[in-house]
């Protein structure tokens, strides 16, 4: 690199979209009993989806809100949208066109990343990053949507299967922009290829996802694969943070809060004593939105800013893992500016 100063990229606002239905725990303990299996414990609340809603309005709610927040101009002020979306609204096609075209936007790019899960939020960020520093563009909004807990987890047929209580859905947008601001400090992307197919479509009938049918697909989740999942999003997350800590040539200590994606209650307390931080330093919303996927970091990016307890002075570790293991990452952001 010989030298070469990178510029500075830096979060500046969050925003979230959660849809009006509220569903508590009694919708899935009259099918199966929600407290079956410990991994699948710790929500109270989540949000699902109605069957008139789609992702591209749920991001457009959003983005409106992030808007408002900072003042932007959506068809200046973009030069980018970065979108992830758990479920599609029309199969293949991800949202970011959509979105666009509703909220009248001008970006010189639109991505649709398909990879990276409950991590995504981070290989977005990475690619903004990229390409700010590269000068291809100036600022973006990363933008993920988590859509399957309605249009999946409750359906009759899965109601009873213990993990069908854990999702929720929900959107979160993020501001990114060149700014020392509250700059990224260190990113780590990793992908762990070997365990790519540990993760099932099924259906009672055994058919294929692209089959017609009459029963509803669901996440495969037997014994063995919800004991190797725990093993490896207790090895696979740390093991991110702490490279990133290193590249950074910071100890553990130098962190003072901590956002990650929130399958259980399980990840959630061995991540964060990897750190040895105390409960109330890692943000999540567990209990009243469940597990988020991808759109969990952003989510709760904006629950710790206007809660303040995000607060200049700080360094903010993100981290997570994805799917049955096959990525995880972390990032590191130094904390200088209040945001509302």
């Amino acid at each position: 690199m010989g030298g070469l100063t990178l510029i500075a990229v830096s979060l500046m606002g969050a925003a979230s979209y959660m849809p009006e239905t509220v569903v508590d725990n009694d919708f899935f303990r009259a099918a199966s009993g929600v407290d079956r299996h410990p991994m699948f414990r710790g929500t109270q609340y989540r949000h699902h989806m109605s069957s008139g809603e789609t992702a591209s309005g749920m991001a457009t709610t959003a983005i409106g809100r992030l808007q408002k927040k900072l003042d932007l101009d959506l068809h200046r002020d973009v030069d980018a949208l970065i979108s992830n979306v758990t479920l599609p609204d029309i199969p293949f096609v991800g949202a970011g066109a959509a979105i666009v075209g509703k909220l009248g936007m001008n970006p010189k790019v639109v991505y649709d990343l398909h990879n990276g899960g409950c991590v995504s939020f981070l290989f977005m960020l990475d690619l903004a990053r990229t390409l700010i520093q590269a000068g291809k563009i100036r600022n973006a909004i990363l933008c993920n949507m988590q859509t399957a807990a309605g249009r999946v987890f409750s359906q009759d047929d899965n109601r009873k299967l213990p993990q069908s209580c854990v999702p929720g859905d929900g959107c979160g947008a993020v501001y990114v922009c060149a700014s020392e601001a509250n700059p990224i400090d260190v990113i780590i992307t990793r992908t762990h290829g070997e365990y790519a197919l540990d993760m099932n479509v099924t259906a009672p009938d055994g058919r294929d996802w692209w089959q017609p049918g009459e029963s509803a697909f669901n996440i495969d989740f037997d014994e063995a694969h919800i004991g190797s999942v725990i093993d490896r999003g207790n090895a696979l997350v740390p093991t991110a943070m702490y490279d990133a800590l290193a590249e950074t040539g910071l100890e553990p200590q130098a962190i003072d809060r901590l956002i990650t994606n929130q399958p259980n209650r399980i990840f959630l307390r061995n991540w964060r004593e990897a750190l040895f931080l105390p409960e109330e330093a890692h943000i999540h919303t567990l209990p009243e939105h469940g597990n988020l996927f991808g759109a969990a970091l952003p989510i709760c990016l904006e629950r710790g800013w206007s809660e303040g307890r995000l607060k200049p002075g700080q360094r903010l570790m993100m981290a997570g893992f994805s799917h049955a293991g096959d990525y995880s990452a972390a990032a590191i952001i130094s904390l200088n500016s209040v945001v509302h």
